[in-house]
Protein backbone atom coordinates (compact mmCIF):
# COMPACT_ATOMS: atom_id res chain seq x y z
CA UNK A 1 0.00 0.00 0.00
CA UNK A 2 1.43 3.46 -0.25
CA UNK A 3 -0.23 7.28 0.31
CA UNK A 4 2.56 8.81 -1.71
CA UNK A 5 2.49 10.81 -4.73
CA UNK A 6 2.10 8.37 -8.00
CA UNK A 7 1.18 8.99 -11.86
CA UNK A 8 0.64 6.73 -14.10
CA UNK A 9 -0.27 7.57 -16.91
CA UNK A 10 -2.13 5.27 -19.52
CA UNK A 11 -1.82 6.03 -23.52
CA UNK A 12 -5.16 4.56 -25.19
CA UNK A 13 -9.01 4.49 -24.73
CA UNK A 14 -10.10 1.71 -25.92
CA UNK A 15 -10.38 -1.92 -23.67
CA UNK A 16 -7.09 -2.55 -22.39
CA UNK A 17 -6.69 1.32 -21.82
CA UNK A 18 -9.60 1.77 -20.19
CA UNK A 19 -9.31 -1.39 -18.36
CA UNK A 20 -5.74 0.13 -17.10
CA UNK A 21 -7.74 3.32 -15.67
CA UNK A 22 -10.76 1.91 -14.69
CA UNK A 23 -8.21 -0.86 -12.43
CA UNK A 24 -5.85 2.39 -11.49
CA UNK A 25 -8.60 4.46 -10.45
CA UNK A 26 -10.05 1.82 -8.06
CA UNK A 27 -6.81 1.54 -6.39
CA UNK A 28 -6.59 5.13 -5.79
CA UNK A 29 -10.00 5.13 -4.37
CA UNK A 30 -8.32 2.76 -1.62
CA UNK A 31 -5.05 1.92 -0.24
CA UNK A 32 -3.06 4.34 -3.26
CA UNK A 33 -4.83 7.59 -2.39
CA UNK A 34 -1.40 9.27 -4.25
CA UNK A 35 -2.41 7.70 -7.03
CA UNK A 36 -3.01 10.29 -10.00
CA UNK A 37 -4.30 8.80 -12.99
CA UNK A 38 -3.85 10.55 -16.83
CA UNK A 39 -5.56 8.91 -19.89
CA UNK A 40 -3.79 10.30 -23.33
CA UNK A 41 -6.35 9.41 -26.39
CA UNK A 42 -6.33 11.53 -29.46
CA UNK A 43 -10.34 10.56 -30.28
CA UNK A 44 -12.53 12.90 -28.95
CA UNK A 45 -15.09 10.02 -28.19
CA UNK A 46 -14.44 6.32 -27.70
CA UNK A 47 -15.27 4.61 -30.57
CA UNK A 48 -16.33 0.91 -30.35
CA UNK A 49 -14.05 -0.81 -33.04
CA UNK A 50 -15.42 -3.89 -32.20
CA UNK A 51 -18.30 -3.48 -33.34
CA UNK A 52 -17.60 -1.67 -36.84
CA UNK A 53 -18.69 -4.37 -38.80
CA UNK A 54 -22.02 -3.92 -37.45
CA UNK A 55 -21.82 -0.30 -37.50
CA UNK A 56 -21.33 -1.03 -41.76
CA UNK A 57 -25.10 -2.12 -42.04
CA UNK A 58 -27.07 -0.73 -38.97
CA UNK A 59 -27.05 2.92 -38.90
CA UNK A 60 -29.02 2.52 -35.75
CA UNK A 61 -25.87 0.27 -33.82
CA UNK A 62 -23.52 2.91 -35.26
CA UNK A 63 -24.75 5.52 -33.29
CA UNK A 64 -24.68 3.67 -30.28
CA UNK A 65 -21.04 3.55 -30.99
CA UNK A 66 -19.81 6.58 -30.13
CA UNK A 67 -19.33 7.04 -25.98
CA UNK A 68 -18.19 10.01 -24.27
CA UNK A 69 -14.96 9.70 -22.01
CA UNK A 70 -16.99 12.31 -19.67
CA UNK A 71 -18.03 9.24 -17.41
CA UNK A 72 -14.70 7.83 -16.86
CA UNK A 73 -13.57 9.47 -13.94
CA UNK A 74 -16.92 10.88 -12.83
CA UNK A 75 -17.35 8.85 -9.75
CA UNK A 76 -13.82 9.65 -8.37
CA UNK A 77 -13.95 13.03 -9.29
CA UNK A 78 -14.64 13.92 -5.27
CA UNK A 79 -12.37 11.70 -4.31
CA UNK A 80 -9.44 12.17 -6.17
CA UNK A 81 -10.04 15.45 -8.76
CA UNK A 82 -6.33 15.03 -10.02
CA UNK A 83 -7.21 12.21 -12.83
CA UNK A 84 -8.04 13.65 -16.00
CA UNK A 85 -8.75 13.02 -19.54
CA UNK A 86 -5.87 14.06 -22.54
CA UNK A 87 -7.24 14.83 -25.85
CA UNK A 88 -3.98 14.45 -27.84
CA UNK A 89 -1.92 12.12 -30.00
CA UNK A 90 1.20 11.22 -28.35
CA UNK A 91 4.04 12.14 -30.50
CA UNK A 92 7.14 11.21 -28.39
CA UNK A 93 7.76 9.16 -24.97
CA UNK A 94 11.20 9.58 -23.06
CA UNK A 95 11.99 7.46 -19.82
CA UNK A 96 9.99 9.59 -17.68
CA UNK A 97 7.55 11.63 -19.47
CA UNK A 98 5.23 11.62 -23.03
CA UNK A 99 4.84 14.81 -25.40
CA UNK A 100 1.74 15.56 -26.97
CA UNK A 101 0.80 17.02 -30.40
CA UNK A 102 1.45 20.61 -29.14
CA UNK A 103 4.65 20.07 -27.18
CA UNK A 104 3.28 19.66 -23.92
CA UNK A 105 5.16 17.26 -21.70
CA UNK A 106 3.49 14.53 -19.65
CA UNK A 107 5.19 12.97 -16.64
CA UNK A 108 4.66 9.66 -15.45
CA UNK A 109 5.96 7.32 -12.80
CA UNK A 110 4.85 4.30 -14.44
CA UNK A 111 3.28 4.33 -18.79
CA UNK A 112 1.07 1.47 -19.89
CA UNK A 113 0.74 1.75 -23.49
CA UNK A 114 -2.57 0.39 -25.00
CA UNK A 115 -2.88 2.15 -28.62
CA UNK A 116 -3.72 -1.03 -30.23
CA UNK A 117 -4.05 -1.16 -34.40
CA UNK A 118 -5.48 0.51 -36.90
CA UNK A 119 -7.14 -1.25 -39.95
CA UNK A 120 -6.16 1.42 -42.42
CA UNK A 121 -8.19 -0.02 -44.96
CA UNK A 122 -11.25 0.85 -42.70
CA UNK A 123 -11.56 4.52 -42.97
CA UNK A 124 -14.08 5.28 -40.17
CA UNK A 125 -11.82 4.04 -37.64
CA UNK A 126 -8.74 6.32 -38.85
CA UNK A 127 -11.14 9.45 -38.18
CA UNK A 128 -10.52 11.18 -34.77
CA UNK A 129 -13.29 13.33 -34.67
CA UNK A 130 -16.67 12.75 -34.05
CA UNK A 131 -18.29 14.34 -36.96
CA UNK A 132 -16.01 13.22 -39.43
CA UNK A 133 -16.06 9.93 -38.32
CA UNK A 134 -20.07 9.35 -38.39
CA UNK A 135 -19.91 11.44 -41.73
CA UNK A 136 -17.30 8.70 -43.20
CA UNK A 137 -19.28 5.70 -41.67
CA UNK A 138 -22.84 6.76 -43.87
CA UNK A 139 -20.06 7.06 -46.74
CA UNK A 140 -18.75 3.39 -46.45
CA UNK A 141 -22.83 2.13 -46.07
CA UNK A 142 -23.74 3.91 -48.90
CA UNK A 143 -21.17 2.26 -50.89
CA UNK A 144 -21.94 -1.28 -49.67
CA UNK A 145 -25.47 -0.49 -50.58
CA UNK A 146 -25.06 0.52 -54.00
CA UNK A 147 -22.36 -2.26 -55.02
CA UNK A 148 -23.27 -5.25 -56.86
CA UNK A 149 -20.41 -7.50 -56.21
CA UNK A 150 -18.07 -7.32 -53.32
CA UNK A 151 -14.33 -8.93 -52.91
CA UNK A 152 -13.49 -9.19 -49.49
CA UNK A 153 -9.67 -9.77 -48.92
CA UNK A 154 -8.97 -11.28 -45.80
CA UNK A 155 -9.84 -13.74 -43.94
CA UNK A 156 -9.52 -13.24 -40.34
CA UNK A 157 -11.89 -12.50 -37.77
CA UNK A 158 -12.58 -8.66 -38.93
CA UNK A 159 -13.26 -10.01 -42.77
CA UNK A 160 -15.25 -12.98 -41.71
CA UNK A 161 -17.49 -11.12 -39.53
CA UNK A 162 -18.21 -7.97 -41.84
CA UNK A 163 -18.70 -10.60 -45.14
CA UNK A 164 -21.55 -12.31 -43.00
CA UNK A 165 -23.17 -9.51 -41.47
CA UNK A 166 -23.88 -7.91 -45.19
CA UNK A 167 -25.05 -11.54 -46.42
CA UNK A 168 -27.65 -11.04 -43.48
CA UNK A 169 -28.53 -7.85 -44.54
CA UNK A 170 -28.23 -7.69 -48.56
CA UNK A 171 -28.58 -11.90 -49.47
CA UNK A 172 -28.77 -10.92 -53.03
CA UNK A 173 -25.19 -9.45 -53.29
CA UNK A 174 -22.44 -11.43 -54.56
CA UNK A 175 -20.00 -11.74 -51.78
CA UNK A 176 -15.98 -13.09 -52.18
CA UNK A 177 -13.87 -13.87 -49.66
CA UNK A 178 -10.32 -14.05 -50.54
CA UNK A 179 -7.77 -15.47 -47.98
CA UNK A 180 -3.74 -16.20 -48.78
CA UNK A 181 -3.80 -18.86 -46.89
CA UNK A 182 -5.27 -22.31 -47.03
CA UNK A 183 -7.75 -21.98 -43.99
CA UNK A 184 -9.43 -19.18 -42.38
CA UNK A 185 -8.47 -17.66 -39.36
CA UNK A 186 -4.83 -17.19 -37.71
CA UNK A 187 -2.72 -20.05 -38.50
CA UNK A 188 -2.14 -20.07 -34.62
CA UNK A 189 -5.75 -21.42 -34.07
CA UNK A 190 -7.00 -25.33 -34.29
CA UNK A 191 -7.72 -27.13 -37.53
CA UNK A 192 -11.42 -27.97 -36.97
CA UNK A 193 -11.97 -23.96 -35.65
CA UNK A 194 -11.27 -23.01 -39.39
CA UNK A 195 -12.90 -26.07 -40.62
CA UNK A 196 -16.27 -25.37 -39.04
CA UNK A 197 -16.22 -21.81 -39.84
CA UNK A 198 -15.25 -22.67 -43.28
CA UNK A 199 -18.67 -24.39 -43.69
CA UNK A 200 -20.95 -22.01 -41.47
CA UNK A 201 -19.68 -19.38 -44.15
CA UNK A 202 -20.69 -21.34 -47.29
CA UNK A 203 -23.95 -22.03 -45.91
CA UNK A 204 -24.70 -18.33 -46.33
CA UNK A 205 -23.49 -17.83 -49.90
CA UNK A 206 -20.25 -16.64 -49.65
CA UNK A 207 -17.79 -17.51 -52.13
CA UNK A 208 -14.19 -18.57 -50.61
CA UNK A 209 -11.33 -18.29 -52.10
CA UNK A 210 -8.49 -19.65 -50.41
CA UNK A 211 -4.58 -19.63 -50.52
CA UNK A 212 -4.65 -16.90 -53.21
CA UNK A 213 -3.08 -13.80 -52.35
CA UNK A 214 -4.60 -10.71 -53.90
CA UNK A 215 -2.76 -7.83 -55.73
CA UNK A 216 -3.61 -4.25 -54.81
CA UNK A 217 -5.87 -2.57 -57.19
CA UNK A 218 -5.49 0.93 -58.48
CA UNK A 219 -8.98 1.43 -57.82
CA UNK A 220 -8.77 0.72 -54.34
CA UNK A 221 -8.51 3.76 -52.25
CA UNK A 222 -7.54 3.65 -48.18
CA UNK A 223 -9.10 7.03 -47.55
CA UNK A 224 -12.76 6.29 -49.65
CA UNK A 225 -14.44 2.90 -50.60
CA UNK A 226 -14.75 3.22 -54.46
CA UNK A 227 -17.97 1.15 -56.10
CA UNK A 228 -16.30 0.89 -59.90
CA UNK A 229 -16.67 -2.06 -62.14
CA UNK A 230 -13.19 -3.44 -61.85
CA UNK A 231 -11.31 -7.17 -62.05
CA UNK A 232 -8.86 -7.66 -59.55
CA UNK A 233 -5.64 -10.17 -60.12
CA UNK A 234 -4.19 -12.24 -57.06
CA UNK A 235 -0.51 -13.61 -57.79
CA UNK A 236 -1.30 -16.58 -59.74
CA UNK A 237 -3.14 -14.77 -62.30
CA UNK A 238 -6.34 -15.43 -61.10
CA UNK A 239 -9.21 -12.86 -62.06
CA UNK A 240 -11.76 -11.74 -60.13
CA UNK A 241 -14.14 -9.28 -61.18
CA UNK A 242 -16.20 -7.15 -58.67
CA UNK A 243 -17.26 -3.20 -57.94
CA UNK A 244 -16.40 -3.26 -54.69
CA UNK A 245 -13.19 -4.19 -52.60
CA UNK A 246 -12.90 -4.37 -49.27
CA UNK A 247 -9.81 -4.86 -47.56
CA UNK A 248 -9.01 -6.11 -44.03
CA UNK A 249 -6.04 -7.37 -44.05
CA UNK A 250 -4.20 -4.20 -43.13
CA UNK A 251 -3.72 -3.01 -39.75
CA UNK A 252 -0.67 -2.27 -38.12
CA UNK A 253 -0.12 -1.16 -34.41
CA UNK A 254 0.45 2.71 -33.38
CA UNK A 255 4.04 2.90 -31.91
CA UNK A 256 5.35 5.69 -34.12
CA UNK A 257 5.77 7.69 -30.78
CA UNK A 258 8.84 4.89 -29.38
CA UNK A 259 11.32 6.08 -31.68
CA UNK A 260 12.41 8.89 -29.68
CA UNK A 261 13.28 6.07 -26.86
CA UNK A 262 16.65 4.41 -26.97
CA UNK A 263 17.22 0.90 -26.31
CA UNK A 264 19.83 -0.54 -24.34
CA UNK A 265 21.07 -2.81 -27.80
CA UNK A 266 20.43 -1.57 -30.78
CA UNK A 267 20.50 -4.91 -31.93
CA UNK A 268 17.22 -5.73 -29.60
CA UNK A 269 15.05 -2.81 -30.99
CA UNK A 270 11.44 -1.57 -28.34
CA UNK A 271 9.94 -2.44 -31.86
CA UNK A 272 9.65 -5.25 -33.90
CA UNK A 273 10.39 -4.29 -37.49
CA UNK A 274 8.37 -6.20 -39.24
CA UNK A 275 5.18 -6.16 -37.43
CA UNK A 276 5.29 -3.18 -35.60
CA UNK A 277 4.19 -4.19 -32.25
CA UNK A 278 5.81 -3.49 -29.00
CA UNK A 279 8.18 -6.26 -27.84
CA UNK A 280 7.27 -7.63 -24.28
CA UNK A 281 7.91 -9.96 -21.50
CA UNK A 282 5.92 -12.52 -19.98
CA UNK A 283 5.37 -10.06 -17.55
CA UNK A 284 3.95 -7.44 -20.23
CA UNK A 285 7.22 -4.81 -19.25
CA UNK A 286 9.26 -3.64 -22.52
CA UNK A 287 11.31 -6.34 -23.22
CA UNK A 288 14.19 -3.82 -22.18
CA UNK A 289 15.30 -4.04 -19.06
CA UNK A 290 15.84 -0.47 -18.60
CA UNK A 291 12.40 0.33 -18.67
CA UNK A 292 11.25 -1.93 -15.98
CA UNK A 293 8.11 0.61 -15.02
CA UNK A 294 6.59 0.56 -18.93
CA UNK A 295 4.58 -1.42 -19.90
CA UNK A 296 2.61 -2.40 -23.39
CA UNK A 297 -0.85 -4.18 -23.51
CA UNK A 298 -3.73 -5.19 -26.14
CA UNK A 299 -2.69 -5.06 -30.04
CA UNK A 300 -0.08 -3.46 -29.90
CA UNK A 301 2.05 -6.03 -28.12
CA UNK A 302 4.09 -9.02 -29.68
CA UNK A 303 1.95 -11.19 -27.91
CA UNK A 304 0.76 -13.94 -30.41
CA UNK A 305 -2.51 -13.53 -32.94
CA UNK A 306 -4.62 -15.17 -30.77
CA UNK A 307 -4.35 -12.86 -27.90
CA UNK A 308 -5.66 -9.91 -30.45
CA UNK A 309 -9.15 -10.01 -29.18
CA UNK A 310 -10.75 -8.14 -26.71
CA UNK A 311 -11.11 -9.85 -24.34
CA UNK A 312 -7.51 -10.43 -23.76
CA UNK A 313 -6.82 -7.11 -23.71
CA UNK A 314 -8.99 -6.81 -21.10
CA UNK A 315 -7.19 -9.76 -18.98
CA UNK A 316 -4.17 -8.01 -19.99
CA UNK A 317 -4.84 -4.84 -18.19
CA UNK A 318 -5.27 -6.16 -15.44
CA UNK A 319 -2.09 -8.09 -15.66
CA UNK A 320 -0.36 -4.69 -15.83
CA UNK A 321 -1.94 -3.09 -13.42
CA UNK A 322 -1.15 -6.30 -10.83
CA UNK A 323 2.28 -6.12 -11.31
CA UNK A 324 2.42 -1.85 -11.33
CA UNK A 325 1.67 -2.77 -8.07
CA UNK A 326 4.10 -4.88 -6.79
CA UNK A 327 6.45 -2.47 -8.03
CA UNK A 328 4.70 0.31 -6.16
CA UNK A 329 4.70 -1.68 -3.15
CA UNK A 330 8.49 -2.12 -3.33
CA UNK A 331 8.79 1.61 -4.05
CA UNK A 332 10.03 1.70 -7.15
CA UNK A 333 9.99 5.24 -7.62
CA UNK A 334 11.29 5.89 -10.92
CA UNK A 335 10.86 9.65 -12.00
CA UNK A 336 11.77 11.42 -9.24
CA UNK A 337 13.65 9.74 -5.94
CA UNK A 338 15.51 7.02 -7.55
CA UNK A 339 18.10 7.19 -10.53
CA UNK A 340 16.91 4.93 -13.87
CA UNK A 341 19.68 2.88 -13.16
CA UNK A 342 19.46 2.08 -9.99
CA UNK A 343 15.57 1.87 -10.33
CA UNK A 344 15.85 -1.03 -13.72
CA UNK A 345 18.42 -3.27 -11.12
CA UNK A 346 15.87 -3.65 -8.21
CA UNK A 347 13.10 -3.58 -10.44
CA UNK A 348 14.86 -6.67 -12.18
CA UNK A 349 14.93 -8.09 -8.09
CA UNK A 350 10.85 -7.96 -7.88
CA UNK A 351 8.78 -11.41 -8.40
CA UNK A 352 6.67 -10.08 -10.83
CA UNK A 353 3.84 -12.32 -12.07
CA UNK A 354 3.93 -13.82 -15.94
CA UNK A 355 0.83 -13.31 -18.55
CA UNK A 356 -1.11 -16.55 -18.95
CA UNK A 357 -2.13 -16.88 -22.28
CA UNK A 358 -5.53 -17.41 -23.48
CA UNK A 359 -5.54 -18.98 -26.49
CA UNK A 360 -6.63 -22.60 -24.65
CA UNK A 361 -9.91 -20.41 -23.15
CA UNK A 362 -13.06 -19.91 -25.87
CA UNK A 363 -12.73 -18.51 -29.28
CA UNK A 364 -15.85 -17.05 -30.61
CA UNK A 365 -15.95 -15.55 -33.87
CA UNK A 366 -19.48 -14.07 -34.56
CA UNK A 367 -20.99 -14.58 -38.05
CA UNK A 368 -23.41 -11.73 -38.18
CA UNK A 369 -27.12 -11.26 -36.14
CA UNK A 370 -27.96 -14.93 -35.51
CA UNK A 371 -24.72 -17.34 -35.85
CA UNK A 372 -21.30 -17.70 -34.20
CA UNK A 373 -18.45 -20.46 -34.27
CA UNK A 374 -16.72 -21.14 -31.77
CA UNK A 375 -14.20 -23.58 -30.17
CA UNK A 376 -16.48 -25.65 -27.50
CA UNK A 377 -19.25 -28.12 -27.75
CA UNK A 378 -21.15 -26.31 -25.90
CA UNK A 379 -21.00 -23.30 -27.20
CA UNK A 380 -21.27 -24.15 -30.59
CA UNK A 381 -24.83 -26.05 -29.89
CA UNK A 382 -26.00 -22.97 -27.73
CA UNK A 383 -24.99 -20.34 -30.90
CA UNK A 384 -27.52 -22.52 -33.05
CA UNK A 385 -30.28 -22.80 -30.60
CA UNK A 386 -31.05 -19.44 -29.59
CA UNK A 387 -28.47 -17.21 -32.02
CA UNK A 388 -24.90 -16.20 -31.84
CA UNK A 389 -24.48 -13.91 -28.69
CA UNK A 390 -21.68 -12.50 -29.57
CA UNK A 391 -22.76 -11.24 -32.75
CA UNK A 392 -25.84 -9.70 -31.23
CA UNK A 393 -24.16 -6.59 -30.02
CA UNK A 394 -20.40 -7.09 -30.06
CA UNK A 395 -19.60 -6.34 -26.28
CA UNK A 396 -21.39 -2.83 -26.76
CA UNK A 397 -22.92 -2.69 -23.96
CA UNK A 398 -19.60 -4.62 -22.31
CA UNK A 399 -18.49 -1.28 -23.53
CA UNK A 400 -20.76 0.76 -21.77
CA UNK A 401 -20.54 -0.26 -18.43
CA UNK A 402 -16.54 -0.16 -18.70
CA UNK A 403 -17.02 3.56 -19.97
CA UNK A 404 -19.51 4.19 -17.16
CA UNK A 405 -21.97 5.46 -19.55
Amino acid sequence: MSSREIHVLVIGGSWAGITAVNELVNLSNGPYSGLRVTLVEQRTHYFHKTGVIRGLVDAKYADKMFISYKGLFRDSELSNPAHRFVCARVTRVYESSVEVEGGERIPYDYLIIATGTTPTSMPVTQSIDDVECRARYQRMRNAIESSRSILFVGGGAVGIGLCCEIAEMYPKKCLILAHSHEKLLSEDLSGNFAANTELLVKKMGIELILGETVLSNTAYNEEEWVVTPQTVLTKSGRRIPCDLVIWTTRARPYTDFMNSLPPTNERKPLVDVDSGCINVRPSLQLSDTRYPNIFAVGDVNSLPYAEKYATSAVLQAKHAVSNMRILMNESYDFRIKMSPTMAAEAAAKANMASYSSTRNTQMVVALGKNKEVSSTIFSKFSSWASGGSRGRNYMLDKAEKMLHA
